[in-house]
């Protein structure tokens, strides 16, 4: 502040004396004309200092103020941004995650699905066997008994035959238990062939 006062008063001497001497020669061209320079000096000085002070006191702080703002707002775009990036990761690896589960889910469904149907197909393969088998049983049963009741009526047939034969071609006294007897042998001799 002392070097201000200094030039503002160093200032004021230059142009009194340069008043004095102004008043003296009025001639020439105006821009050499010494006694304009004090008072362009002053009002360059002055116009320089309330710069200083407009610049200093009001314009630097203002954009400091904005600059401080800005790079405040940076840093909070970037801690955004940062924060988005982890939650956005997070996610993914949630949804990674998820879509495994999904696949190991579905895979077991699926497998328990083919171990269901399979158990399903063996079961009813061993119900259609089971049936099969005694449909097969009961037809066999149905095609012995039936051969045993033609097998029995082909006999008493024979035996009926063979009496009649023996009653009109010989006249040999017969017993019906001897004839019996000998169809059934016979009969039996024939069925243990095939």
């Amino acid at each position: 502040m002392l070097y201000f006062t200094k030039l503002f008063l160093t200032s004021i001497f230059i142009i009194n004396v340069e008043t004095v001497i102004a008043s003296e020669a009025k001639t020439g061209l105006p821009q050499l004309d010494l006694s304009t320079y004090p008072s362009l000096m002053f009002w360059s000085v002055f116009s320089i200092i309330i710069g200083f002070v407009l610049m200093k006191y009001l314009v630097t702080p203002n954009i400091k103020s904005i600059i401080n703002s800005r790079e405040t707002s940076i840093q909070n775009d970037l801690v955004k941004a940062k924060t988005s990036n982890q939650e956005s990761e997070k996610i993914k690896q949630s949804i990674i995650k998820i879509q495994e589960d999904i696949k190991s889910k579905s895979q077991k469904i699926i497998s328990d699905a083919m171990l269901e149907s399979k158990q399903s197909i063996e079961k009813k393969e061993k119900e259609i066997s089971a049936k099969l088998e005694l449909k097969v049983s009961e037809a066999e049963k149905k095609i012995i008994d039936t051969q045993n009741t033609v097998i029995n009526d082909v006999i008493n047939v024979a035996e009926e035959i063979t009496t009649d034969v023996v009653k009109k071609f010989t006249n040999i006294k017969y017993d019906k238990s001897n004839i019996k007897k000998a169809i059934k042998l016979a009969s039996n001799n024939v069925l243990m062939e095939k």
